[in-house]
């Protein structure tokens, strides 16, 4: 436990996905619900002078109604998927996400996988885990 980022409680000294860019972006994203899990939307904004590329990361955690539950650690975040896209100066570029409810399973003590009820956090950012433009997006399970 604490050897890789889904553990690691220090600030690190480049966070996971941190990068350089002769511009900068704008993400937005919002939530859907399909059938089966979740769906997400992101839209990407190029807000510079140069066109650019810009790699969206989205993250899961859990919440504490869900880390009182468990008798092992839970990840502190886990990257559950990404996605690089080019971005011309000023325009927007929508990227969807589709999020199956196996995302959300964490593996326990047994090795077994398993969803927990509560609260599950999604953290979308295109600058690092951690950054100032980030979006958290909260998901309650079995309700």
């Amino acid at each position: 436990v604490g050897r890789t980022y889904r553990y690691y409680t220090k600030k690190p000294l480049f966070p996971f996905g941190h990068g350089l860019s002769y511009t900068t972006f704008h993400t937005n994203c919002t939530l859907g619900r399909p059938s089966s899990g979740l769906s997400l939307s992101c839209d990407v904004r190029n807000t510079g002078n140069v066109d650019g590329e810009e790699i969206v990361m989205m993250y899961h955690s859990v919440g504490s109604s869900i880390r009182k539950q468990l008798n092992h650690p839970a990840p502190k975040r886990a990257l559950l998927d990404f996605a690089r896209v080019y971005v011309p100066a000023g325009e927007v570029v929508r990227i969807p996400f589709d999020v199956p409810e196996e995302s959300f399973q964490i593996v326990d003590n047994a090795g077994d996988r398993v969803l927990y009820k509560g609260e599950h956090i999604l953290e979308v950012t295109g600058e690092g885990a951690g950054a100032p433009g980030r979006q958290i997006l909260y998901v309650v399970v079995g309700l």
